[in-house]
């Protein structure tokens, strides 16, 4: 008969730690399952938990079942529910693993390491030795026990390392104690009082905006203001603009088609917004081709045409890869403008064959040649 008291997780873990050791070298020695008598669970006096065997089990499922039950009712009897879901299911994980007492061993013993130091099990030992003393009424050892359980100790009397149907108090201390308040707690505070005193400081204004709303809205018309105008006058005719003088500039002519070969449509547009003359003009640029040509590459360039003086300059190659069965690829490319007031932009595709987009004009609309400038396209 061994009477025991509430443990702690950690003198638990090292109970468990005991039984599943005592488990590995029985199941070791000689490769015969043995049968667990009652009474057999002793706790010695330095804290060290020992089976006492006796006869020949029917089978290893027999001790295995024998040892699960007992490290479950040890895991019971500890104040941490944390600690007994973590060992169920590492019993759980074995069983379901297989009958192999190594698995249970195993991950038994991973599980209740987590619950102490092992610096600390000295000490811990020495915890347990003086409960199970003060459980069964013996005196309590030399040695001093440095750490006091946090729950008042209420032993109890069994058979076994706890009763399936008994669950320590978990009682909150907490409560008990005046705490200062703590440091997020004035801060929200002091937030709470800039609120509520921005508050009172816009309440006024944001009275006076919504009393003012209001009567606008239910009474419009101020009665106190006479309502007849004196009659005026109209105001004279704005003269229109005369419009600029010069003449309109000309069409631009690629002489490319917009479909060549594997190439199914070229398409130029600006990519940063409007572009303005004597300035870089970056345009993007996309080629549609046949998915069954396997091109691989595309090669395009970027050619600005005067349509003031039929001045046309080609720019920069740019070469853009396209996926095998790729149906269209895109690029980025940029070209300076020259002075003009009338400009336009295309796209000229050289590879793998020669098409070319549809121009964009610079500027888009109302362009005018100046006096003298021939009218004529690229």
């Amino acid at each position: 008969m061994l009477a025991v008291a509430t443990l702690t997780p950690a003198q638990a873990a090292l109970l468990i730690t005991d039984v599943v050791d005592q488990l590995e070298l029985a199941y070791g020695r000689d490769r015969q399952p043995t049968s667990l008598q009652r009474g057999a669970v002793m706790v010695s006096e330095s804290g060290q938990l020992t089976l006492e065997c006796a006869g020949n089990a029917k089978s290893w499922g027999e001790l295995r079942g024998a040892v699960v039950d007992l490290l479950r009712r040890i895991a019971a009897n500890s104040r941490s529910a944390e600690f007994a879901d973590r060992l169920e299911e590492a019993i759980a994980e074995s069983i379901t693993e297989g009958p192999d007492s190594d698995d249970l061993v195993k991950k038994t013993r991973r599980a209740a390491a987590t619950e102490f130091d092992p610096s600390e099990v000295e000490r811990k030992r020495r915890q347990i030795a003086a409960l199970v003393s003060a459980a069964q009424g013996r005196a309590l050892p030399d040695v001093p026990v440095v750490e006091q359980p946090d729950v008042p100790i209420q032993p109890i009397q069994a058979s076994s390392l706890a009763s399936n149907s008994w669950h320590p108090p978990t009682g909150k201390v907490w409560h008990r104690k005046r705490r200062r308040p703590s440091r997020r707690r004035w801060i929200l505070a002091l937030i709470a009082i800039l609120i509520l005193i921005g508050m009172v400081w816009a309440a006024p204004k944001a009275w006076s905006e919504l009393n003012r709303g209001w009567h606008t809205l239910l009474d419009p018309v101020d009665t106190s203001m006479p309502n007849q105008i004196s009659p005026v006058s109209p105001p004279p005719p704005v003269p229109e603009a005369a419009p600029p003088p010069g003449t309109e500039p000309g069409p631009v002519q690629t002489a490319l088609p917009g479909v060549a070969g594997p190439i199914t449509r070229v398409a130029a547009t600006f990519a940063n917004g409007a572009c303005e003359a004597g300035q870089p003009c970056t345009m993007r640029v996309d080629v549609g081709v046949d998915p069954a040509a396997n091109v691989g590459a595309v090669t395009w360039n970027l050619t600005v045409y005067d349509r003031c003086t039929g001045v046309v300059l080609p720019g920069g190659a740019v070469t853009v890869p396209v996926p095998p069965g790729g149906q269209e690829t895109y690029g980025i490319g940029s070209v300076v403008l020259p002075p003009g007031s009338a400009l336009a932009v295309a796209a000229i595709t050289t590879a793998p064959a020669a098409a070319a987009s549809a121009p964009v004009y610079v500027p888009a609309e109302n362009a005018t040649c100046s006096d003298g400038s021939p009218r004529a396209g690229g």
